[in-house]
């Protein structure tokens, strides 16, 4: 047992993170679109391996990953000295490239990042670890149990498993000793599923001496043993399925440190002191610590690592920062007449510490206010699985969550009084980790928005450009999305109240522009957005999880700080730049378009311009061409696939040449790209036409042309039986034509209202418009 002493508390305060926020498909979201394609030039970083370090050490890092050479900085989410050293043409090597690191002994424990800028980009996001324990790298010979590894206890052992086989270590212990067994695995973005077995030194397994899937850690095992005899045991990891390879690393902590899952309560309110304990399998004798939450806005997300009484601390657990009033059920609950009362709206923090425990809830409503009441469980890294009833004051079923969904109630009460919400384990289990939170509030239309590129580059004075997406949840007003996190960094946009979500199309384009004295290196940022809701302001931070989806081998719930984090590697200034114009407003399908891209050089730079394009939609085509040297000026064609879908695109060129031995490239801001669906409108005259029985009539169709200039083939549709009519064409660049109507001897008297003309643009993938309705009177001669 841990002897009670206080608990040392690490916060990890991450300026630019996002709430704990579900991830789409948790969410009831659509799931996210696959990411932008980023800078063919850039940096890409294999996993950084060891993934992590003990805080108060120095460590060389050898980074491994294509286009690392002409390295310009390392960002790092923690507080260090990086030094990239210039001894044997380190930095020439895209494959390869070595950093050291220096971390204060005060540095915070847990999940942090790395991400690397070089002269042609920014890297993408590796996850890195800052731990307490001492560090011990796998030994290539641990693959059987009779040449197991010795390691000494604590440590953090750093390994990789390998196809059909597994890694054994073996550590030596005192009777009574306790140990916990801790591996990060999938929770680093691996493919890794892993499992943990302890055998005694003849090769049996130890009766509790098995984790595979502990609960909370997205497939990794943990499990705290005490063994009653001294001497050597064997620990094994492996892939439960065993499988193996380069992005199957992990971290293996030992040593008799508590395990906790969650923080208890799971959100405080920002601005306010609160004492938070742990709920884990292992947090005996971890007493309460004192978290003075902060303020800030963009401040989602505390990370607090417990402290046993070995000294050393349990993994760090995540404490959610709320703006509702933050209260703790409080047992006996578990009958509708001992209901814990909350005043509404607040955040409710509860936990089934027994099977079939059941915990009540009662909080008044007045007639006609509608409430939402939301379960946060798996997101905020919590096993618990919820199911709730909403009921009156009697105990009659009013509404219940759907448990194929996330655990959602939305109702709108018929009159004044009182409510009870029941709240109980979907499964009927319990245990000291099944926490659980719960939002109850008015309904309050929401959005959010996203990103799908996290890296980006640009010159001093340069700009770049995102795309951003939306989701609206019965909301209409303007939304302003800004850029923040460095002052050297200044963009805005407003998305406009009509922006209707589109998951396949962006509502804006936010173009940011580098001051002009930037230094080059790595710049971490943010991308925020700021609406008001029902009068008050509403903060949104971008995020950009559907490039994580691909970093992170789409692991469920990384760490919420990892989903808002963009980077842009400044880089040398460009002898040019650009800017670039459609040559007509708008497009349609099947239509080709051009742009012309200019470049603005400096004295003496005649070298070619190599251009390349982002922002398109998949169904655009670009016929890239480059800018010839000595020359300023290029033509580039975009072809629309005749099934293009419509929408407004903010597309952006890059031109890329050496300049002083180094790549350079600059931006143009982005350029409007307009695919419609009304290439012309049509108009026909007479709207009344009238014919007699065997007798011919003519019909003028005037065609308005908007982004089609091909000829349009007409023809009229839906006549009464026994007309007829020829069909015409509009000539290419022209804009009427006529068409002869013909009703037969015997045709039926009467009127036809819904007859209409068809406009066919052939040279356009057969595009098709329709005129208005007009009617058609058959008279008997």
């Amino acid at each position: 047992m841990f002897v009670k002493r206080p608990v040392f508390l690490s916060l990890i305060s991450l300026s630019c993170a996002a709430a704990l926020a579900l991830p789409a498909a948790r969410s009831g979201a659509q799931v996210p679109a696959p990411p932008l394609p980023a800078n063919p030039q850039a940096p890409t970083l294999a996993p950084v391996v060891p993934l992590g370090m003990q805080r108060g050490t120095k460590l060389e890092l050898t980074l491994t990953g294509t286009n690392l050479a002409e390295p310009t900085g390392l960002w790092t989410s923690f507080p260090a000295k990086v030094t990239i050293p210039t001894d044997a043409n380190n930095g020439k090597d895209n494959a390869k490239l070595r950093v050291v690191l220096e971390v204060h002994a005060n540095a915070e424990l847990g999940f942090h990042s790395l991400r690397l800028a070089t002269t042609r980009g920014m890297s993408n996001l590796r996850p890195f670890c800052i731990d307490d324990l001492p560090q011990v790298m796998e030994e290539a010979t641990n693959h059987a149990a009779s040449t197991a590894q010795a390691v000494k206890v604590p440590c953090v052992v750093v390994g990789r498993a390998d196809a059909e086989v597994s890694d054994y270590f073996k550590v030596s212990v005192k009777a009574g000793q306790r140990l916990s067994f801790d591996v990060l695995g999938r929770r680093l973005g691996s493919a890794f599923d892993p499992q943990l077995q302890l055998y005694d030194a003849q090769g049996h397994e130890l009766s509790g001496g098995h984790s595979n899937d502990a609960p909370g850690l997205q497939t990794d095992p943990r499990l705290t043993y005490t063994f009653k005899e001294a001497g050597d045991y064997l620990v094994e990891v492996r892939d439960v399925s065993y499988h193996g390879g380069p992005d199957f690393h992990y971290r293996l902590r030992i040593g008799d440190f508590p395990c906790a899952t969650t923080p208890y309560p799971l959100a405080v309110k920002r601005g306010s002191k609160t004492k938070v304990a742990f709920a884990g399998p292992a947090v005996e004798g971890v007493a309460a610590v004192d978290v003075a939450a902060p303020s800030d806005p963009l401040i989602h997300t505390l990370w607090l690592a417990p402290k046993g009484a070995s000294g050393l601390h349990g993994w760090p657990v995540a404490l959610a920062l709320s703006d509702l009033n933050e209260v703790t059920e409080q047992e006996p609950n578990n009958e509708l007449a001992k209901a814990t009362r909350v005043q509404m709206p607040c955040g409710v923090s509860g936990r089934f510490l027994e099977k079939g425990d059941v915990d009540h809830y009662v909080f008044a409503l007045k007639k006609g206010q509608r409430i939402a009441i939301e379960a946060q469980t798996q997101e905020w890294f919590s096993p618990t699985e919820v199911y709730m009833v909403l009921k009156d004051a009697k105990g009659g079923q009013l509404a219940t969550n759907n448990p194929a969904l996330p655990p959602r109630i939305d109702y709108t009460a018929p009159a004044d009084g009182d409510l009870v919400l029941a709240v109980e384990h979907l499964h009927y289990w319990g245990g000291p980790e099944e926490t659980y939170h719960l939002t109850i509030a008015p309904y309050e239309p929401s959005f959010d928005i996203s990103v799908r590129l996290d890296r980006f580059d640009a010159a001093p004075g340069g700009t770049f450009s995102t795309p951003i997406f939306l989701t609206r949840r019965e909301f209409a007003a303007p939304i302003e999305v800004s850029v923040l996190g460095s002052p050297n960094l200044t963009g805005k946009v407003t998305i406009p109240a009509t922006a209707a979500p589109n998951p396949a199309a962006p509502v804006a384009t936010l173009t940011v522009t580098v001051k002009p004295d930037a230094q080059m290196g790595p710049m971490p940022f943010l991308i925020q957005g700021k609406a008001t809701v029902a009068g008050k302001t509403v903060v949104r931070t971008a995020t950009a999880r559907s490039v994580l989806n691909l970093t992170l081998a789409n692991l469920p719930y990384p760490p919420p700080q990892y989903e808002t984090n963009l980077g842009v590697a400044i880089k040398l200034k460009p002898p040019f730049t650009l800017a670039a114009k459609f040559d007509a407003p708008q497009t349609m399908p099947g239509q080709p378009i051009t742009a012309t891209v200019t470049a603005i050089r400096t004295p003496g730079f005649v070298d070619e311009i190599v251009l390349g394009v982002a922002g398109l939609p998949p169904t655009v085509k670009p016929m890239l061409k480059n800018i010839p040297k000595g020359q300023n000026e290029v033509k580039v064609q975009f072809v629309p696939v005749p099934k293009a879908p419509p929408g407004q695109f903010g597309v952006t060129f890059t031109g890329r040449a050496r300049f002083q031995g180094a790549d350079v490239s600059a931006n143009t801001t982005p350029v409007s790209l307009v695919l419609a669906l009304v290439p012309f409108d049509l108009k026909v005259e007479p709207a009344l036409l009238q014919l007699a029985t065997g007798a011919k009539a003519k019909l003028k169709v005037t065609a308005t042309r908007r982004t089609y200039q091909g000829p349009i083939v007409v023809e009229v549709r839906n006549l009464p039986a026994n007309v007829s009519a020829t069909k015409a064409t509009i000539a290419q660049g022209q804009v009427v034509a006529e068409v002869e109507v013909t009703a037969a001897g015997n045709a039926v008297a009467g009127n036809k209202a819904d007859v209409q003309v068809a406009g066919i643009a052939t040279a356009a993938g057969n595009a098709t418009r329709l005129s208005p309705n007009f009617t058609l009177s058959v008279l008997k001669k």
